[in-house]
């Protein structure tokens, strides 16, 4: 008997997906009208076991046809089906993804009953949820669209799949999948919306698409693939062509994709493109956005920065594109909003509309005459690029004080690390201090233009929270505070400090009294005040569960010589490095009841890491705290490093982020570094690292130690589990480098020569991804860090290899050989988002600096056949180095803590 003739082509490109490609076949199977499907599977030149699962699932249904091609990218695989296909109607399935059970069922029954030229369903993406603007018109139930005019927001759904054509209108209409470029699929997609004249909307979900956690597909590199540039390009020059044949309303539908679409581009092109080629793109694009509405093309981006580019192919002005930092150095005030700085028609006008502007204080700090205040923070004008300090002149408003402090641009290297837009968008004002008034006062950033004045208020950030302690000059006391959500005020009152304390009680009862967050907490500190108040508590900590860095050493440091004084080690209960700790006292279990106590009292917080991550009990949650309890306890904050700093760390560590009150530094360069580069000024100490005391060289066991740094976009790391890792570990340069060092057989032949074992000891946030790659062989080990330190690791080797972990300076400071394999140096410094430093191995190092396993494996042969002996050099460099070498940097720490003012509460 022969079963009714097949309605639906489902077609399926495959290209190495042997991982997903089950899943996606047995969804197609599981189809409620499987039967009236035919399903062409085009495999595109796969080398995994892909084309064999194909061609098995072809073998069980007779439906499914299994074909191959040399590799000719999707669009030429989609295309091949797509000629064979011999159905009323075509749906497109990628090999990764998922059809719920009803999904053709419905889409056929929508596009049949409303005789429509095609049928689009919902479509969810997984594991997380992606809030797609097309999606607009879904969640009203299924309806029938007259033309894509109904629904216009459908017109940025630029993909085939949860759809299902007639097969005849993409023939009548000569629409095919574009070869041989990216984003290939919307040269079919967005044309049959445009001409499709009735479009049966399905509010089913009708399509899961698998979004991977490590990708290199094409939307996850969207704007750093230069030919993506020209791909979409070509995609809009395709599209714009197609105006002619579309009446008015179709029209306005498909300019705002020609609009939104490019705009990423558009705006990034500079980045990526010398001068030949942005001329290129600027006169194809000047073409097409010619004859669209300014009014219009401002409705259709996003924001200013994205319409800038839009400003220039309208101005026809190339400069202003390929370099807007140069044509765009200040703004204009008109009606209390802020306009470019740029002279343009009044038609132009929409374009030049600064659509937001962000102030955010991080610091205020009493001058040490206590004659002025200085505040400090970062803007964000829209739009305005900030390469160089803003034409505008700028003011600090304190509200309230009739008072207007000039501003001062400053240069900040934490935010130029992230955007080199952003390298002058810091900024500085010193308000005099007796010209405050009494009372709160918010404080408002004032643009000083040449057309008049606007005025935005300051917001706080994370650093002006964790700097808001009082200061007190004479008998006033400013405190920086806040209203709202985030609006930054300060606090100020005359008189003396029985008043003040009065007026601090206040705010704790009224907080109490309101239950607001941590509440708990401030009244059990505000009872325990009295019996605590004349005790300098100092907290020390580095990750919840170990004690091994400088924040231990210093530790062991005071409970030996300075037994009176009231410090704390926090450490989980399970730590196995309790036991290193035992006999010295003092150890607080991480989250007990006496942490949580001692927190409220701290006078000093004293982490190698970061404090709010490590330091706070479980369940304080970091914003929460800063907002609500930290400020009432004003502890001072000390970062002793986990290492030397020799990279650009501004992102991370400069003052306007981390807000330290002392920072730990072992050499000279390191500290003008810090001081100059991270604006922590004299707050940076040079005073050594406290785990630099017991390094004690103890060599001569024939070991060498392996020990490279993470990588960031390789794993998950232990503080932010929401991350994701942006590189397949499997194939990367590290786990290569690794597998050919250790798979050498020069290298175990030189070992078992000499008698050496080469040790292999993983970073902390890599340990779940290496525990199988050391050798079963005794000449090599990976270490176990439950029954030996890192630093006793580092004292006991005759010979140090790493990459660019700052441990090297530890072995550099025991006078041990070194040898920096970096293998990886590019993509460290890009995809991992490092900067270098002040500091370049290869000029300044301790060793050589070797780039593959092989040049690093002559190394280690070389240093074995002359005993592991330092070449005199790099001697030289390290005594030039380090800033002191005499084993006391304990107690020059504690000293430095010490001197810390103590908190005015």
């Amino acid at each position: 008997m022969v079963g009714p003739a097949p309605q639906v082509t489902i077609i399926v490109p495959v290209y190495n997906v042997e991982d997903y490609l089950p899943e996606t076949l047995e969804s197609i199977a599981a189809q409620t009208v499987f039967e009236r499907c035919s399903v062409i599977l085009v495999d595109d030149g796969s080398t995994d076991a892909s084309v064999l699962l194909a061609k098995q699932f072809a073998a069980e249904h007779p439906n499914v046809t299994a074909i191959q091609q040399e590799n000719s990218g999707p669009g030429a695989a989609r295309n091949l089906a797509l000629d064979m296909a011999d159905t009323p109607y075509v749906a497109f399935v990628d090999s990764d993804d998922i059809l719920p059970p009803r999904a053709i069922e419905v889409l056929l029954n929508a596009i049949v009953a409303n005789k429509a030229s095609m049928a689009v369903g919902d479509m969810d993406t997984f594991p997380k949820p992606t809030p797609f603007l097309w999606k607009k018109p879904f969640g009203k139930g299924d309806r029938l669209l007259e033309t894509v005019v109904d629904a216009p927001d459908l017109i940025f759904d630029a993909g085939p799949c949860h759809k299902l054509y007639d097969l005849a209108q993409l023939r009548a209409h000569g629409l095919r999948f574009r070869e041989g470029v990216h984003f290939e699929d919307a040269f079919l997609a967005i044309p049959m919306l445009l001409k499709a004249e009735r479009i049966a909307l399905v509010d089913e979900v009708v399509y899961k698409y698998r979004k991977r956690a490590v990708s290199s597909s094409i939307m996850d590199n969207l704007f750093v693939r230069e030919q993506n540039f020209w791909d979409h390009l070509e995609l809009c020059e395709t599209l714009a062509e197609l105006r002619s044949e579309l009446d008015v309303f179709r029209r306005e539908v498909l300019e705002r994709f020609l609009v939104r679409s490019y705009q990423g581009f558009a705006m990034r092109a500079h980045d990526l493109f010398e001068d030949a080629d942005l001329w290129k793109i600027f006169d194809r694009c000047s073409r097409i956005y010619h004859d669209i509405d300014p009014s219009f093309i401002a409705r259709w981006t996003l924001d200013t920065r994205h319409r800038v580019a839009y400003l220039a192919f309208k101005s026809y002005d190339f400069e202003l594109f390929a370099r807007p930092w140069e044509r765009l150095r200040g703004v204009v005030a008109c009606g209390g909003d802020l306009h470019l700085d740029y002279p343009v028609t009044p038609a132009l006008l929409p374009l030049t509309k600064v659509t937001a502007v962000g102030a955010r204080l991080e610091q205020v700090l009493l001058s040490p005459s206590g004659d002025t205040l200085k505040v400090s923070g970062h803007m964000v004008v829209n739009g305005l690029p900030m390469r160089a300090p803003l034409a505008t002149p700028l003011g600090l408003r304190v509200r309230g004080s009739n008072l207007t402090a000039p501003v001062t641009v400053e240069r900040r290297a934490d935010l130029k690390a992230g955007d080199d837009n952003r390298e002058y968008s810091g900024f500085t004002a010193e308000i005099p201090v007796d010209k405050l008034r009494r009372g709160q006062h918010h404080l408002r950033l004032v643009f000083l233009t040449e057309t008049g004045q606007a005025s935005r208020q300051c917001l706080i950030s994370a650093a002006f929270l964790r700097d808001a302690t009082t200061k007190v000059a004479g008998d006033t006391r400013i405190l920086p505070t806040y209203t709202g959500r985030e609006n930054a005020a300060l606090l100020v009152q005359r008189g003396g400090a029985a008043g003040w304390r009065r007026l601090m009680v206040r705010k704790d009862l009224r907080h109490i009294a309101s239950r607001a967050p941590f509440w708990k907490q401030r009244l059990l500190r505000l009872l325990t005040a009295p019996l605590m108040s004349r005790r300098d508590v100092w907290l020390i900590g580095e990750r919840r569960d170990t004690a091994q860095d400088n924040s231990a050493h210093l530790f062991r440091h005071l409970r030996q010589v300075e037994r009176r004084r009231n410090v704390y080690y926090l450490l989980a209960k399970e730590s196995a490095d309790r036991q290193r700790l035992r006999g010295l006292g003092n150890v607080v279990t991480h989250g007990s009841f006496r942490h949580k106590f001692l927190m409220l009292h701290a006078t000093k917080l004293i982490n190698s890491y970061d404090i709010d991550a490590y330091m706070l009990p479980e369940r304080w949650e970091r914003s929460p705290f800063l907002k609500h309890l930290n400020w009432r306890i004003a502890s001072s904050r000390v970062f002793l490093q986990h290492g030397v700093t020799e990279k650009d760390v501004s992102a991370g560590l400069h003052r306007g982020r981390g807000s330290f009150d002392l920072f730990v530094a072992s050499a000279h360069r390191e500290a003008e570094y810090v001081a100059k580069e991270l604006d922590y000024g004299d707050m940076v100490k040079t005073t050594g690292m406290p785990r630099f005391d017991a390094l004690v060289p103890d060599r001569g066991r024939r070991r060498i130690l392996f020990m490279p740094t993470w990588r960031t976009y390789l794993v998950t790391p232990s503080y932010n589990s929401s991350a994701r890792p942006r590189v397949a570990f499997d194939g990367s340069a590290y786990q290569v480098f690794i597998a050919e060092l250790f798979g050498s057989e020069r290298l175990r032949q030189a070992l078992r020569r000499h008698g050496y074992v080469l040790e292999f000891l993983p970073h902390y946030e890599m340990r779940s991804l290496l525990t199988d790659v050391v050798p079963a062989d005794d000449c090599f080990a990976m270490a176990d860090q439950t029954t030996r330190t890192v630093q006793d690791a580092l004292r006991q080797c005759d010979l140090f290899i790493t990459d660019y972990s700052s441990t090297a300076f530890d072995v550099a400071y025991l006078g041990t050989p070194l040898i920096y394999a970096q293998f990886d140096e590019e993509e460290f410094f890009t995809v991992g988002g490092y900067k270098k430093g002040y500091f370049e191995a290869r000029e300044d190092g301790f060793g050589p600096v070797c780039e593959t396993a092989e040049e690093t494996v002559g190394a280690i042969v070389s240093y074995l056949e002359n005993g592991c002996v330092r070449e005199e050099e790099y001697s030289r460099r390290a005594a030039d180095f380090f800033a002191v070498q005499d084993r006391n940097n304990c107690q020059r720490v504690a000293d430095a803590i010490a001197a810390l003012p103590g908190p005015q509460q």
